[in-house]
This record gives C-alpha cells, sequence and structure tokens, in this order.
C-alpha cells in the first residue's frame, strides 16, 4: 500500500513537473511583443531601449554628466524657463505619487526592454512600459507605498491610482507577468493591460502614420536592425504644437512642416555614437537633390576646423552664403580697408550759402535701390549650380590670445564659369561697402605650384579660381592653394547618392573655438550688447565664452562629427556619427 502511495505521488509530481515544463517551454517560444502594439493609440511619439538599465548607468556613471552639471551650460539651464517648467511637474508628479520622483525613483523602475509613449506634450501625459523582474518591483518605493494609493481593476489584474486635488496630477502603475506600467493617466495604464491580456485589438502599432514611417525606415536601413535606442515621432501632430514651436532649439518650423512623420535609432560602441534617422516627406516631391556630395567634400583640406558639401543647392542659398561667409562687409573688415577709404566726408544734410532759396518744404527724391549683388545673382542662376562646398579653418595669432576664421566657397556647376564674368560680378558686389574711387577692387595675377589664381589689389583679402565648371573663393591664400591642390586630385567621392554631408573636427578645434568664444563675447561687451546692470540675468555666465565654451568640454572626448544626408522624393535619410578619442 505505501508503495502505491509513494508511486502515485511520483507520478502526480512527475506530472506537475512536466506541466510547468510545457509552461516553462511555451513562454521561452512565444515571441515577445512588440512594445509599440502594448501602448495605446494617439501617442505623438515612442521610445524604445533594448536596456534601459544599462543606459541609464552608462550616464549616471560618465565623464560627460559629471563635467555637465558641474558646467556654465547647467547652471544656465536650471535658470531657463523650460527648466522651471519641468521642475513644477516634477514636484506635482511627487505629490500625486506621495514620494519623491527623483533620479533614485528612476533608478529602481529602469528596467530591461522598456518603451514610453507621450501623449501630450504641454501635460506631459505619458505611459511608460518596463520589463522588470517581480522582485525588484517589490522592492521599489513605489510599489511599498502602493497602500497610499487607490486600487482599480482592468482586464483582470490590479492596478494603482493616486490624483493630487492641487495640481490634478495622476500617477497610476500596475505590475503583470513580467512588466511594470507608469502612467500619469488612469486611462493609459488600463489601456496597456488590455493590450498584454489581449482584450484589446488595436494599437499604437497598428495607427497608419506608424507603421508607414517603419516601413519607410526599414527601406532606408541596411540591416533593419534597431538601435540601442529606437524613436518614432508623428510630427504631423507635433510640428503644430506651441510648446514644440517654443523650445525646438533649431528653430526650422517651416521646413519641418513637409514631414509627416520620422525614425531614429540610437547605435552605440566604445569607439562611436551613431544616429541613422528616416524623415518621411508629406508628399513625394517630383524635383529632389541629385549629384554626388561627397565629390566636393573630399576637397576640403584634411585639417579644415568645419566643412559643408551639399548637391544641387538653390541658387539664393549659395548668394546667401557668399554675401555672409565672404563679400558683406563687416565691421572688422571695414577697419582693415579703412586706408583706401575717402579722407573727408560731408554730412548728407549739412547744407551751404548757396541753398538759401531751396525749398525745403518738399521731400528730396529718393534715390533708387540699386541690388549691388544682381548681377552675381543672375550669374549663379545662368550656371545652375550642381554642388556647393563651404570649407572654415582657424588659425591663432598672437601667441594664442586670438583666433582668425579663414573661409572659402566652392560652387560647382554643369556649364564652365566665364572667369572675367565672375570677376565683374564680385566687382560690382563688393564696390558699395569698400570704395567710391573703384581702388582696392582690381584683380591681379598669382601663381604657386599649385597653379595661377586671382587676388584683389586692396585691403580686403579675396582669391578666385576659376577652373572649368568649379568656381573657388577664399578669403585666405593659403586655403585656395590647398583647395586648388586637392581639386586635382580628389576629383570623385566614394558614397553616391549624399546629397548632403558636414563634418566638424572638434578635438582639433576645442582650443581654438573657446578662444574664438571669448572673442565672440568681448566684441559684444565693446559694442554695449551685455546685459545692462541690474537686470535680472546680470548674473548668468557669459553666452560664447561660458555657456557654450562649457558644453564643448563636457563633450571634450568627442573628436569629431560627421552628418550624411540623401535626400530622396519621398524621405530624407540621415546618418549623424559621433566618433570618440581613445
Amino acid at each position: 500500500m505505501k508503495r502505491r502511495l509513494l508511486s502515485a505521488a511520483g507520478i502526480v509530481l512527475l506530472g506537475s513537473v512536466a506541466g510547468f515544463a510545457v509552461v516553462a517551454l511555451e513562454q521561452a517560444t512565444k515571441p515577445k511583443p512588440e512594445l509599440p502594439t502594448l501602448l495605446p493609440e494617439g501617442a505623438l511619439l515612442s521610445i524604445e531601449a533594448r536596456d534601459f538599465a544599462s543606459l541609464l548607468h552608462d550616464w549616471n556613471t560618465s565623464e560627460v554628466k559629471r563635467v555637465w552639471l558641474s558646467g556654465d551650460n547647467h547652471a544656465a539651464f536650471i535658470t531657463s524657463r523650460l527648466f522651471g517648467r519641468l521642475s513644477q511637474a516634477q514636484d506635482e508628479f511627487s505629490a500625486a505619487a506621495g514620494l519623491p520622483t527623483d533620479d533614485a525613483l528612476l533608478e529602481q523602475v529602469a528596467g530591461e526592454e522598456s518603451c514610453l509613449g507621450l501623449y501630450d506634450i504641454g501635460n506631459l501625459e505619458f505611459v511608460y512600459v518596463t520589463r522588470i523582474d517581480r522582485q525588484q518591483i517589490e522592492k521599489t518605493s513605489l510599489w511599498q507605498t502602493r497602500g497610499k494609493f487607490e486600487q482599480r481593476t482592468e482586464a483582470g489584474t490590479g492596478f494603482y491610482v493616486r490624483k493630487d486635488a492641487d495640481s490634478s496630477r495622476t500617477a497610476a502603475f500596475a505590475a503583470v507577468n513580467g512588466w511594470l506600467i507608469l502612467g500619469t493617466r488612469e486611462d493609459l495604464v488600463a489601456g496597456v493591460l488590455d493590450r498584454i491580456a489581449g482584450t484589446a485589438a488595436h494599437s499604437l502599432a497598428d495607427e497608419g502614420w506608424y507603421a508607414d514611417a517603419i516601413k519607410q525606415a526599414a527601406k532606408g536601413e541596411a540591416d533593419g536592425a534597431r538601435g540601442d535606442l529606437h524613436m518614432v515621432l508623428n510630427l504631423n501632430k507635433i510640428v503644430p504644437s506651441p510648446y514644440f514651436r517654443t523650445y525646438w532649439i533649431q528653430n526650422n518650423i517651416t521646413e519641418m512642416k513637409q514631414y509627416t512623420s520620422a525614425v531614429s535609432d540610437l547605435f552605440r560602441s566604445a569607439q562611436s555614437y551613431r544616429e541613422e534617422r528616416v524623415l518621411v516627406r508629406r508628399a513625394a516631391l517630383a524635383d529632389t537633390a541629385q549629384g554626388n556630395a561627397t565629390a566636393l567634400a573630399a576637397m576640403a583640406p584634411e585639417d579644415a576646423a568645419f566643412y559643408v558639401a551639399q548637391a544641387t543647392p538653390d541658387p539664393e542659398s549659395v548668394l546667401e552664403s557668399l554675401r555672409s561667409n565672404l563679400l558683406e562687409m563687416k565691421t572688422e573688415r571695414l577697419d582693415s580697408a579703412s586706408s583706401i577709404a575717402p579722407a573727408e566726408t560731408v554730412a548728407e544734410n549739412a547744407g551751404s550759402g548757396s541753398q538759401l532759396d531751396v525749398v525745403i518744404d518738399r521731400a528730396p527724391a529718393a534715390a533708387p535701390h540699386v541690388d549691388a549683388f544682381q548681377p552675381l545673382r543672375i550669374l549663379l542662376h545662368a550656371q545652375e549650380p550642381e554642388g556647393s562646398l563651404e570649407v572654415f579653418t582657424t588659425r591663432a595669432v598672437r601667441d594664442g590670445v586670438f583666433v582668425s576664421l579663414q573661409t572659402a566657397m566652392v560652387v560647382s556647376s554643369p556649364h564652365n564659369w566665364d572667369e572675367s564674368a565672375v570677376c565683374m560680378a564680385l566687382t560690382q558686389a563688393l564696390l558699395p561697402g569698400l570704395t567710391t574711387a573703384e581702388l582696392g577692387v582690381h584683380w591681379e595675377k598669382r601663381s604657386n605650384g599649385a597653379g595661377d589664381y586671382l587676388a584683389l589689389d586692396g585691403a580686403v583679402p579675396l582669391f578666385l579660381k576659376v577652373n572649368e565648371g568649379q568656381m573657388l573663393l577664399s578669403n585666405d591664400a593659403d586655403l585656395l592653394e590647398k583647395l586648388i591642390a586637392r581639386s586635382k586630385v580628389n576629383a570623385t567621392g566614394d558614397k553616391a547618392g549624399v546629397t548632403y554631408m558636414a563634418f566638424f573636427r572638434h578635438a582639433q578645434e576645442q582650443n581654438n573655438f573657446r578662444l574664438l568664444m571669448a572673442q565672440l563675447d568681448l566684441s559684444a561687451h565693446r559694442n554695449g550688447a551685455d546685459q545692462q546692470a541690474g537686470s535680472a540675468e546680470e548674473h548668468a555666465p557669459a553666452f560664447f565664452s561660458k555657456n557654450v565654451a562649457s558644453l564643448s568640454r563636457a563633450f571634450s572626448k568627442v573628436a569629431s562629427e560627421r552628418v550624411e544626408e540623401e535626400a530622396r522624393s519621398d524621405k530624407v535619410i540621415q546618418t549623424v556619427t559621433y566618433h570618440w578619442s581613445r
């Protein structure tokens, strides 16, 4: 009898083990749900992380964070209106949850696979889902204070809700099947529970804009892999938001209106951070940029501080770049040209004894306005530019106290440039701001090992080389000579289809960059552009030499930044790569 009981117990035990094994095998082989399928519809954006806890740990232990928190850029940020609004919202969420919603809580609730859905920018309404062990959940201060919350039930699972009467903020959370769900709205947390239980049919992933964005991004990626961070944005709803218009630092709202959605993936390694972006156009364009920007980018000298190459640029944008970089008579350049300016000037309305009988109760006829840049504009439109390159180099002078900036531009065309027409258009553009006697606006030929080129004979430095379909212009002879030499060696680029390319050598330029920032602040102070004494911001750090320079120090280990863009008719594909110093 005893043997029979033992045998029966053994059979039951083996059956139970087998049952548990089958369930465990089913759970192991069951595909994990895509996190956006757990989010309710209506999100403006979603951010997924492969391992949020690791990302948070890397940030909290990084040198970048330590330096940034102690720097002037952070000091200026915590006095900003944006920081004030975020701090107020954090305090309100803390009151709603009944405990501090600080860094300590964030570390406690940071799991592995994680996803955040943002539903309202102004009110910061979101839901957060993360995979985390039950034992770890029960150790969090949020779980341990659940007695302060009201309990609700959704899809057979209990969850907790607490509301702050003063701010009307809500804090809600739930834990089920290895998932922790946090939200600022009761319905969002309940919606996630419905989708985990399979009682809700539709999710964020089913929305048309989201599915189309993912489809377009998959076509643009080389292997379809997702990064350590994966973000999808509904630009149709984000761009019209007044909060976006107020706080979007790029300040290019008009340009952003052409896109309906965007997808961004961040890939991290010890040597680099790479961000892959896809921006989906609102409507396919008939005409897009053609050509290869890498062919022009290859002309930039290896020691260039910064360069940007663009395929099929708009002639008006090329003219604007020429004016701002090389042709507009800035104050310092006017000072350098003062030696050839007229020695004496007469006040326009001073008058004289011979004008006693002149009628003064009628306004004088206004002189017609003449656009000095019109000949250059006409020339650029006729040449139909197929590419442009802007190059900037820096040079420390006067024992490293001051930094000078050298600039050059290359404009390529399918038509050969007429050297005499170029010289005439440039001369007409320079005349009004330089001289009334046509002094210093004549071109003379120079030669070096790289070839012949032209130079202005006056105090304003400007150097020109016309080489069939290329026009090269610079305010520094050495830089122009380097471009001429490289134009003969680097005839083509190695990446077809790239319509925009920019590169910044941060490690090389850090010191000169900070010196230049100091010069800008000093110039602003001399011109009376600094804050008036007694103003609310009189103790704020100087914008360039302190605020911006401290951001450069925080990222001192970033050796360089490269941006590549491919403009297609239906989307724009961008790759931004940060290389780290070893």
